[in-house]
């Protein structure tokens, strides 16, 4: 267990600037989300009410939960192939910031969305449909991020200053990405059964317009 402690404080004294970076892209990425729901026009304000409408109309009892955690699933995955394949390759960098960026870019549009075109309700809503899945799949994808531009790194690095093998260090990175896809497999669960019956319950019961 020690040994374990000591790795951790190692393996953070040494990335922490990488898990801020990380996490600024994605907090700036938030508040440009913030931004871009303030700066919509009225029209097209009015458009995603209408489409919010005409989804949550959707939510009946025939609603297939199973359906709707497979694309949550392929959604997530997708994402973590993305930034597992860009820490293969010297120019990921960039790009794996790219998609914390847009990840962060979605959630506060989404939440903004809610929170002021729904109101108190909307806020309700956020707070219970919208926030637990993203317990687990926002520092999945700051994690995973961050293996995959210290691997990208990595490769950068010249052959002396490589304390282990290639193999050696894509193995780690392998089943490093492996455990961060089961924090958002269990995120796409939560968004998939959990998140819709949410929003249903609240819809009728709060009857957000």
């Amino acid at each position: 267990m020690e040994k374990i402690k000591v790795k951790l404080r190692q393996h953070f004294y040494h990335s922490w600037w990488l898990y801020l970076l990380v996490s600024l892209c994605f907090l700036l990425g938030a508040v440009f989300g913030f931004w871009g729901m303030h700066a919509l026009e009225k029209s097209d304000a009015s458009l995603m009410n209408a489409l919010f409408e005409e989804i949550t109309a959707q939510f009946g009892d025939d609603f297939n939960f199973a359906l709707s955690a497979r694309q949550a699933v392929m959604k997530n995955l997708l994402n973590l192939g993305k930034i597992f394949v860009l820490g293969l390759t010297i120019i990921g960098f960039p790009l794996v910031l790219v998609i914390i960026f847009t990840r962060g870019f979605v959630f506060g549009f989404t939440l903004e969305f809610f929170c002021q075109g729904k109101a108190w309700p909307g806020s309700i809503l956020a707070l219970l449909a919208l926030l637990p899945p993203n317990f687990l799949s926002v520092p999945a994808y700051i994690l995973s991020a961050v293996a995959a531009i210290r691997f990208s790194l990595y490769l950068i690095s010249g052959r002396q200053q490589r304390e282990i093998s290639i193999s050696e260090a894509f193995l780690k990175y392998f089943f490093v990405m492996l455990g961060y896809s089961l924090l958002l497999l269990g995120s796409a669960l939560i968004e998939g059964y959990f998140s819709p019956s949410v929003i249903k319950l609240l819809y009728k019961t709060l009857q957000l317009t």
